[in-house]
């Protein structure tokens, strides 16, 4: 009689410490989940904010060669350095002295 109740007492021991377990477990699904979750939003508002960072620096690109060229030709070298650059505050600054600038060669003086 004795050992029945002991084996009854493993069983349903077993039965709580399965059910404790599969809780546990779902536990820990639902952490990796929001885990994922967070690490995902994350990760899209990083994507994002780079992708805005690359767009102003594209666009001031674009802007500081569009006003060099209305001052003449541009040469391929100082094109070059202009496309390479990508440091937004350089490159606002080489739009401020560009702006200051009455030809392309005062301009490339200026930024050496």
């Amino acid at each position: 009689m004795e050992q029945l109740q002991k084996f009854i007492r493993n069983v349903k021991g077993s039965r709580e410490m399965e059910e404790r377990f599969m809780i546990f477990e779902e536990m820990l699904k639902e952490e990796r989940a929001a885990g994922f979750a967070k690490g995902r939003a994350e990760g899209v508002a990083e994507g994002r904010a780079k992708g805005v960072a690359e767009g102003r620096i594209s666009e001031s690109k674009d802007t500081l060669l569009l006003f060099l060229q209305n001052l003449g030709t541009v040469p391929k070298v100082l094109s070059d350095q202009i496309e390479e650059q990508g440091d937004l505050d350089v490159l606002k600054k080489w739009i401020g002295l560009a702006f200051k600038s009455k030809s392309v060669e005062e301009f490339a003086k200026k930024i050496k």
